[in-house]
């Protein structure tokens, strides 16, 4: 599975929408051949995804014009079941090695290292070139990517939010840990393969202080610790950067 369906099958997990190229002379023959956009056009077809028309009818006319549509899940025993299918694509792998546990603490305490080998490893196990080469933004792939992981995490991480409002902007995952005690901030950058990204998930940390995401996590007294992670993503590498903000 790409980080491109991961990401879309995250989105329609938190039950929002999402928005595709609508494929309405599908061959199912060649279904394998073709792109995810037919694989969610067939869930379409066949009742498991139903279409938003209050999202279709607010997308601009650019992607009217390439026939994009948005849709959600019509129910809840549907969403369990991609639940299961996400859990099942990272879950083996992190019960075996106790990495649920081992990401978790290691992001709770700004353990950098330990951040990196695990995403690294992880990287050269489920990421290809292949993968990569989606129309589809690659910063979605490498989000849909650690959203399939953290919802292994499921049972040790609260108030896990994508893409959601926090102070001035729009973090990419947020999430609390150790009985709401810490807060951990996640800011995702991609660059090309060979590119500088130790130097941009440097630089990339201002952003998270200048746009103010930790603002929701200071005043609660609970939180005693907050924790800010740029993670810079090329090909199949990765940079990360931390920094403790309270």
């Amino acid at each position: 599975m790409s980080g491109y369906a991961t990401n879309i099958i995250q989105i329609l997990i938190n039950a929002k929408s999402a928005t595709f190229q609508l494929n309405d002379s599908m061959n199912y023959d060649i279904l394998s051949e073709n792109s995810f956009d037919d694989f969610w056009s067939l869930l379409l077809h066949k009742g498991y995804l139903t279409v938003d028309w209050n999202a279709t009818c607010a997308l601009d006319d650019s992607s009217i014009r390439y026939n994009n549509i948005c849709a959600k899940l019509p129910n809840l025993e549907i969403r369990d079941y991609l639940i299961k299918l996400f859990q099942s694509k990272f879950g083996s792998e992190f019960i075996k090695h106790n990495l649920h546990n081992k990401l978790v603490d290691a992001l709770s305490c700004g353990n950098q290292k330990e951040i990196y080998d695990i995403f690294f490893d992880m990287l050269q196990k489920y990421v290809s070139v292949r993968d990569t080469a989606t129309k589809a933004p690659l910063e979605n792939y490498y989000h849909g990517f650690l959203n399939g992981i953290f919802t292994c995490c499921e049972n040790l991480i609260t108030d896990y939010h994508s893409n959601y409002e926090s102070g001035n902007g729009y973090p990419d995952i947020t999430f609390k840990a150790e009985r709401n005690t810490k807060a951990v901030i996640i800011e995702i950058k991609v660059e090309p393969t060979g590119s500088d990204i130790a130097n941009l998930s440097e630089t990339a940390l201002s952003q998270i202080e200048g746009k103010n995401y930790a603002e929701p996590f200071m005043g609660n007294r609970m939180i005693q610790s907050i924790y800010a992670y740029v993670i810079a993503f090329a090909g199949k590498n990765c940079a990360v950067s931390v920094k403790k903000l309270k």
